[in-house]
């Protein structure tokens, strides 16, 4: 059992990477690339590369919950294999696109077909032992992460060498390479249950509380709204505090990177804390540090106080999801298991739909700092749910 927990995590960890690696890759100049699809002016090619980035994880939120249910049926492994499957061949689909409605249209198929890190991480949060799930589950995002680092850097050679059409190519293939592996290494210990077997899942909600779920959903779609919400306009943030700067592009690239490395770096002992002290108690602390840091960044004077608040940020992040999963599979029946983690994976889309767009919104009003009070306010929000359950927890 030892040994085969350790080698899901490896092929998972690498499929995490490979599918976040995927996303930065071909993100970055999505808009380069529809510009290559017709003549659009500067406000439509705004508009259609928000639409391709947005209706990816809108369709995901909606989709989410219908997969949710055949993985309590038939399992996360399967899931794991629809996932890079089918994204295999709808990034190939984006790549041969011959106008923008033809990748508009895969970009959202790409997102109803999605969830590969999602489901690797249910899968792993059942089968990695209980003693040290904190530090598993810690050590799996790192591969996401990992990927998210690196990508734009591996993009933008494989752009300027094989061209935007290439890139996607290439993003399939190695989708491809993550099918075939989860498909002959990794073990699930699952066994099948039928549709009439299949419990519903909202009398189970309501005898676990709507206390915890309330928390459980707000808190993700808080972390995601505040991972994301700042990234499209970090640039023009950048640019904001040290205008007669050179190097524009390198310091936007280290303050993206910060968080990330921070959840790099510090995962391991992350998710000792959350093994010793308990989600909960986790959730709670770097809840609150995480608006503390958002609070004083809305305040920041120079460039390198905002990469030192964006890497303390990063610390809160990597307790916050893994402290989430590990909640989750404290609290949830496996009979409903796999339903409840697709409502987090529509949680967290919905975070990357809403926050971004809520964003522009607050800084064409208030300025691109005011995002990190907006930000602040949506955890601080996510910290009062968990409070609620927690009292409530103390009187049962």
């Amino acid at each position: 059992m030892q040994v085969t927990w350790k080698r899901n995590f490896r092929i998972l960890w690498l499929g995490s990477l490979i599918t976040g690696l995927g996303n930065a890759m071909t993100l970055p100049f999505i808009v380069l690339f529809i510009e290559t699809l017709g003549d659009f002016n500067k406000v439509e090619l705004n508009l259609l590369g928000a639409a391709a980035f947005s209706l990816t994880y809108l369709s995901k939120a909606l989709v989410s919950p219908l997969w949710g249910k055949l993985a309590d049926l038939k399992g996360r492994k399967l899931m794991c294999l629809r996932a890079s499957g089918v994204m295999t061949f709808t990034i190939l689909m984006v790549g041969l696109s011959p106008n923008v409605w033809f990748l508009l249209f895969f970009r959202a198929m790409q997102g109803a077909f999605s969830g590969y890190i999602n489901n690797a991480n249910a899968l792993m949060s059942v089968s990695a032992p209980v003693e040290i799930r904190g530090r598993v589950m810690s050590k799996l995002i790192t591969g996401d992460i990992t990927g998210l680092l690196i990508g734009p850097l591996i993009g933008s050679f494989l752009a300027t060498g094989v061209g935007y059409r290439g890139a996607f190519f290439v993003t399939s293939f190695l989708m491809a390479i993550v099918f075939l592996t989860t498909l002959f290494g990794v073990k699930e210990d699952f066994v099948p249950i039928t549709k009439k077997e299949l419990q519903p899942v909202l009398p189970i909600m309501k005898k676990i509380g709507w206390q915890f779920f309330l928390a459980l959903f707000g808190s993700l779609l808080a972390v995601q709204a505040t991972t994301n919400a700042i990234t499209p306009m970090i640039s023009l943030l950048v640019r904001e505090i040290d205008p007669g700067s050179n190097n524009l592009v390198i310091i936007t690239g280290v303050v993206s990177a910060a968080p990330g490395l921070a959840t790099i770096v510090m995962a391991g002992l992350v998710g000792r804390l959350i093994d010793k002290l308990g989600a909960l108690k986790s959730m709670l602390i770097f809840l609150t540090s995480a608006i503390i840091c958002l609070i004083l960044t809305s305040m920041v004077q120079n460039i390198w106080e905002l990469v030192v608040l964006r890497f303390i940020l990063g610390i809160s992040d990597a307790a916050l999801i893994p402290s989430i999963q590990v909640l989750t599979i404290q609290n949830v029946p496996n009979s409903i298991f796999g339903r409840i983690f697709s409502y987090n994976q529509s949680a967290q889309a919905m975070g990357n739909v809403l926050g971004p767009m809520l964003a522009a919104v607050i800084a064409t009003g208030f300025g691109y700092k005011s995002i990190f009070l907006f930000s602040a306010v949506i955890e601080i929000l996510a910290l009062i749910a968990w409070l609620i359950y927690s009292k409530q927890r103390q009187f049962k």
